[in-house]
């Protein structure tokens, strides 16, 4: 207990800047900006109203440790919004709520935390499936899975499944983030324009759009990283020698030019919304059919969310793989070889004309052995960061 005033006390002459023995509101509201909460007047009132006791509108320490004497955690200024967020509930009867606004700014970060560690954790898990995949999408001629899996073998050993998963990690982290945070968020927008702000169930139209626009903006920020990441999976090694990704990614700026980063971007972009938002839309809609039907309104257990992200990954990537296959092929070439293809258009050409239709599904079985158990791990992992830093659930 002496422990923790001495620490409540620290924090309480760091947020007194005039050191008059009290926090005016002004001072508290400086110290939440610093520590990167935004907050609005009426929330501050709400803020200083729950601990000022006597009503006089100046926090003494007295006030400060009573209200956060018995809070178990570090005490910042972030820990203690959030405390505030979990204390100020308003009692209407069989239910409790969280102000309007009290909420909304701390629930951000951890949406973003929550995407970028189910990303990371799922892409590494199925990292040695990715590089097949990509070894297979690149080969003109009629592709084989097991000579593809010994190449890769003589070509790098066991780490040679591995190449490029950094890169992918660097990738997929924040691809993760962003597309998960940018989910949640358009959804909410979309229920705020159809008038409720509340409501949780905004359709699979509303999904579809929602997912498909995150799906893009995710993709767009994070595809440079994407290309290196191909470049360096199909580069063939002198002596297993892998090039760094600094190297080959000045390579490719020196050689190709800064718009060579964002080749295939059409064609990843017009995969990416119909499968973001497939995917996102079926994984929600499968949730609710199972805890209607199957649970019977009872929250969803891993393997049910495992079998969700099975099915929705599986639907998504089938769906938009012939345009993955030409992203690929567009990414992994050096745009000043002769059989360069010189855009979109010209790698559906050829593609058919050599391969047939099936050119444009290669390295699909190793693709949907990688996106469903990548998909299904994310879904996971994500649902349960959400429950570990209660968001809503």
């Amino acid at each position: 207990m002496d422990d923790k005033e001495l620490e409540l006390y620290r924090i309480f002459q760091a947020i007194d800047v005039e050191h008059n023995g009290g926090i005016l509101p002004e001072e508290l509201y400086h110290a939440l900006v610093k520590a990167g909460i935004e907050i609005d007047d009426e929330e501050l009132a709400t803020f200083v109203e729950r601990v000022d006791k006597d009503n006089n509108g100046v926090i003494t320490f007295e006030e400060w440790g009573d209200f956060l004497l018995l809070y178990p955690h570090e005490a910042t200024m972030e820990n203690i919004y959030h405390y505030l967020e979990r204390v100020c509930l308003v009692d209407i009867g069989e239910q409790a709520a969280i102000p309007e606004g009290i909420s909304k700014h701390v629930h951000a970060n951890r949406y973003l935390i929550a995407g970028g560690v189910a990303g990371a954790t799922s892409r590494t898990a199925t990292a040695p499936l990715d590089r097949l995949k990509v070894v297979l999408q690149v080969q003109t001629t009629r592709a084989h899975i097991m000579p593809a899996i010994r190449d890769i073998w003589r070509d790098g050993g066991i780490l040679g499944f591995f190449r490029g998963n950094g890169l992918n990690v660097l990738k997929v982290a924040p691809e993760s983030a962003i597309k998960f945070y940018t989910y949640e968020r358009l959804k909410k927008l979309i229920a705020k324009v159809e008038g409720d702000e509340e409501k949780t169930n905004i359709g699979a139209s509303g999904r579809l759009f929602a997912g498909g626009l995150a799906g893009a903006m995710a993709q767009t920020a994070i595809y440079p990283m994407d290309l290196v990441k191909t470049r360096l999976q199909t580069y063939v090694c002198e002596g297993g020698k892998v090039p760094k990704i600094g190297a080959m990614s000045r390579d490719i700026l020196v050689q190709e030019g800064p718009r060579a980063f964002y080749r295939g971007l059409v064609p990843s972009l017009l995969g990416i919304i119909p499968y973001a938002g497939i995917d996102l839309a079926a994984y929600e809609s499968f949730k609710e059919m199972s805890k209607k039907y199957i649970l019977h309104d009872s929250e969803p257990g891993p393997l049910v969310q495992l079998g969700c992200g099975t099915f929705s990954g599986a639907l998504g990537a089938t769906c938009v793989y012939p345009l993955q296959v030409v992203r690929t092929r567009m990414q992994a070439q050096c745009m000043n070889t002769e059989s360069a293809y010189t855009g979109m258009s010209d790698v559906f050409k050829r593609t058919f004309k050599s391969e047939g239709l099936r050119g444009f599904y290669k390295g699909l079985f190793s693709n949907l052995l990688k996106v469903v158990p990548s998909a299904s791990i994310t879904y996971m992992v994500y649902e349960a960061m959400k429950k570990s830093l209660e968001l809503e659930y």
